[in-house]
């Protein structure tokens, strides 16, 4: 591996870490990439479902409360609890910088108000920090979740949706477009920067065939503009979060005392209780020593750098640019309400139909939105709150979001499958089942996606779209 770094990057990781130092991160190199996982809080699960603690044999990682190291060989990223939303695959360092923005008190003060707290994820795509943050959340306040790039946008919205989240909005946007709409306004601001990738050497060689002095140079003037935007969006009294998963100082701490320098209302927040709990962990290069250096080998996973501002002051929720977004008057919710009835148990139907003040149709797909959604006009969106079905003709189709945020305790009739029935299922087979009309899937206890019984078989309402081929 050391003959494919480029010798520039040598260079200045040995002027970084000194001889000694480089060459245990150069040793590194040869050595496997650990794997993990987070278990998604939010899916809600029946009294025998399966412990995919046990099932996996999931060691537990220290400084994430949800988080578990995983045997490779479970391969849990190819069986049905993945299409559940049960967990989440991610690398243990990529969930260093949600665990020190949600673990911090400032979060938890602002998270336990009783709407929650409004948060923005700049760079969110695939998902992985927005998910995070969302368990932490837990369904309460607004999370919008941000990502430039219209494909990898399209990737988050659908990992939103496989969590089973409810809050979030998903858009597609440029980072100076949101500030001039959002001045002011968010508790918290992530900006997980799009770097050089350095710590991603050792699991992605396409990094290392991608790295160049000049590119560092580009991804440090975009950093620069980013994290200029996420301030403006940054409420007095907020927080902010930088992250990369790259080694280079000037991409990391070199950012954030820039931005601390250009706004004396900015300082960097202790983040020890981090640094306690990630063995191989070290404080950021002077004088940016409160933030977090995580690098192999003395850490169990790939490279990560993280840093926690706060901004000086104290305001109520400011009011958006724009108002709020308007809910949709439906002239006639009788399908939906038929489909309540017939589908679901008095309570859930009663939670949907208590939110038609948040309705908005979207062509003939109906969403509840989150509570006080800020005006979206002319922004690109791609996921309003939670789509709960669509209106066809005289009838109402749920979505197969609404499912992945159901458990066995809100339907009449749920059709519970072991993994093999489970993944036949998800390969768009047809089950066999009990009852009539619409009844949630599930797999050992954890729901699915939508079924329709008729005559001893349920017709297979998985997406096409979702649908293992082959």
């Amino acid at each position: 591996m050391s003959n494919c770094l480029p010798e520039e990057f040598i260079k200045n990781m040995k002027e970084l870490l000194g001889e000694e130092k480089y060459l245990l991160l150069e040793n590194s190199y040869s050595e496997e990439s650990v794997q993990a996982l987070r278990i998604n809080p939010l899916k809600k699960q029946s009294e025998d479902a399966a412990d995919v603690k046990t099932l996996f044999c999931l060691e537990k990682i220290p400084f994430e409360e949800s988080g578990y190291y995983f045997d490779p060989e479970k391969t849990p990223g190819r069986r049905p609890f993945h299409d559940a939303g049960v967990y989440y695959i991610q690398d243990p360092g990529a969930m260093v910088p949600g665990a020190v923005l949600t673990g911090s008190d400032l979060f938890r003060k602002l998270n336990v108000c009783e709407n929650g707290l409004k948060a923005i994820d700049l760079c969110a795509s695939p998902g992985g920090k927005s998910t995070q943050i969302a368990g932490a959340m837990a369904g309460k306040g607004l999370l919008v979740s941000n990502e430039i790039n219209r494909s990898r946008a399209e990737v988050l919205a659908g990992n939103i949706e496989r969590m089973g989240i409810a809050n979030a909005i998903v858009l597609n946007e440029t980072t100076d477009k949101l500030a001039d709409r959002f001045e002011g306004y968010f508790d918290a601001v992530v900006v997980d920067a799009p770097c050089s990738g350095e710590g991603m050497f050792r699991k992605d060689p396409e990094a290392i065939a991608q790295w160049s002095t000049e590119n560092v140079a580009v991804c440090v003037q975009r950093q620069k503009e980013i994290l200029e935007n996420a301030y403006r969006m940054l409420k007095p009294g907020g927080i902010l979060l930088y992250s990369t998963c790259t080694f280079e100082k000037s991409e990391n701490e070199d950012r954030v005392i820039d931005l601390i320098l250009s706004h004396p209302d900015m300082k960097l927040e202790d983040i020890s209780y981090i640094k306690e709990s990630t063995v191989g962990s070290a404080d950021g290069v002077n004088p940016c020593e409160k933030a977090v250096r995580l690098m192999p080998p003395g850490f169990k996973g790939e490279g990560q750098f993280s840093a926690l501002m706060s901004k000086e002051g104290d305001s109520e929720n400011a009011f958006p640019f724009g108002g709020f977004e308007n809910c949709s008057k439906i002239k006639d919710l009788k399908p939906l309400e038929n489909f309540l009835k017939e589908t679901l148990t008095a309570e859930a139907a009663k939670k949907i139909l208590d939110a038609k003040e948040r309705f908005r149709l979207f062509g003939d797909n109906l969403y509840i939105m989150p509570e006080d959604t800020p005006s979206l006009s002319g922004l690109k969106v791609l996921r309003c709150g939670l789509c709960i079905g669509t209106f066809k003709k005289d009838r109402f189709e749920p979505a197969h979001a609404l499912a992945l945020t159901l458990g066995k305790d809100d339907v009449k009739q749920f059709i519970d499958t072991d993994e093999d029935t489970a993944e036949s299922y998800v390969r768009g087979m047809t089950l066999e089942g009990e009852g009539s009309g619409w009844c949630l899937v599930g797999v050992c206890g954890y729901s699915l996606g939508w079924g329709k019984a008729s005559g001893g078989r349920v017709k297979n309402h998985y997406p096409k779209g979702l649908r293992i081929v082959g």
